[in-house]
């Protein structure tokens, strides 16, 4: 169980609002915080558990974890901050955040979906922790923030579930989300209208997003040495614009021969060709929105010999073709 270390900066500012010295805190775990934070460091779950338990003591504040909002910057998440500050629209923001999620703690999941009028964002985090309400409250009010900061002041949550029972002082959380707050709830969970998750954002760039996503994928397989499903996607991104592309060569590059990866796809219930058309199928989706890519570039981008492929591909993915799909978002 391990998180994302330049995330650490998020902690040590949050403790520092309150007067307080982070730094012996960190000792205590055996943490120096030493900036730049490397991006490929990892520190065990536990630690930084630890570490924010005794803040909150410190502190004495029951919604220490809101206040970690207010110090929070995109660079505190790596790639992935970036690539959420460069997304087309907040559902695709929160696209990201469910399928990368777990750079930032390897044991968290978002879940994504529509219903009743909102698009509803699921936080589970399935960790023991001596301060859990401390750290799902910060976990909510980080995404919160950061869909403020890319929506700007339209940005409304209908409402919000904890997990945990209701604080003693509840005018922090009324301050700060600005909606209906229910506690003791099944899951932690934001429930945002669905007028305000298709709009396109005035910060959209999605050539950035798609280099921080590729850099994203990167990491996740590094983070997953054991994760088959991961690595593959990893070789996919690396070797799609190469044209030459197959399962042996992705085998090849993971040091296995073909018949193993297949079998260790299939182990997981995956397998090499429904990987290989999601990931084309998810770029395909982002250069389209990228003007400065001709269609001819995109499908050689992608591994497609000819861009007529790459358009009946594309329509059979979306019910669009390409060109139709880059008109509408112009």
């Amino acid at each position: 169980m391990s998180v994302f270390a330049p995330g650490m900066i998020n902690l040590w500012r949050t403790i520092e609002s309150y007067g307080i010295d982070p730094a012996p805190l960190f000792a205590t775990e055996d943490i120096e915080v030493k900036l730049p934070i490397d991006p490929c460091k990892r520190l065990p779950y536990e630690k930084v558990d630890r570490i924010r338990a005794a803040a909150v003591k410190a502190s004495g504040d029951e919604a220490f974890g809101l206040r970690s909002a207010a110090v929070f910057l995109p660079s505190q998440l790596g790639a992935l901050g970036y690539a959420w500050q460069a997304s087309m629209t907040l559902r695709r923001a929160f696209m990201r955040l469910e399928r990368f999620v777990r750079v930032v703690n390897d044991k968290a999941r978002v879940i994504v979906e529509d219903r009743d009028g909102c698009m509803v964002a699921s936080l589970k985090i399935e960790l023991p922790g001596q301060s859990i309400a401390a750290r799902d409250d910060g976990a909510l009010a980080l995404i919160t923030r950061m869909s403020r900061m890319i929506c700007g002041e339209s940005f409304r949550l209908k409402a919000v579930n904890f997990r945990h029972g209701a604080p003693k002082d509840i005018k922090p959380y009324f301050e700060f989300f600005a909606c209906d707050l229910n506690f003791d709830q099944a899951q932690n969970q934001l429930l945002i209208p669905l007028p305000l998750v298709d709009e396109v954002l005035i910060g959209a760039n999605p050539e950035l997003a798609l280099m921080n996503d590729k850099v994203i994928t990167r990491r996740l397989a590094l983070i997953d040495k054991n994760d088959i499903v991961a690595r593959v996607r990893a070789i996919l991104v690396d070797q799609l614009p190469l044209g030459n592309l197959s399962d042996e060569t992705v085998a090849n590059a993971l040091h296995m021969s073909v018949r193993t990866m297949h079998r260790r796809l299939a182990d997981v219930e995956s397998n090499f060709r429904a990987l290989l058309v999601e990931m084309r199928q998810s770029l395909a989706e982002a250069y389209i929105l990228d003007n400065s890519l001709t269609l001819t570039e995109i499908s050689l981008l992608l591994g497609f010999s000819e861009p007529s492929s790459f358009s009946r591909a594309f329509k059979s993915w979306t019910g669009t073709a390409p060109s139709e799909a880059r008109q509408s978002n112009m």
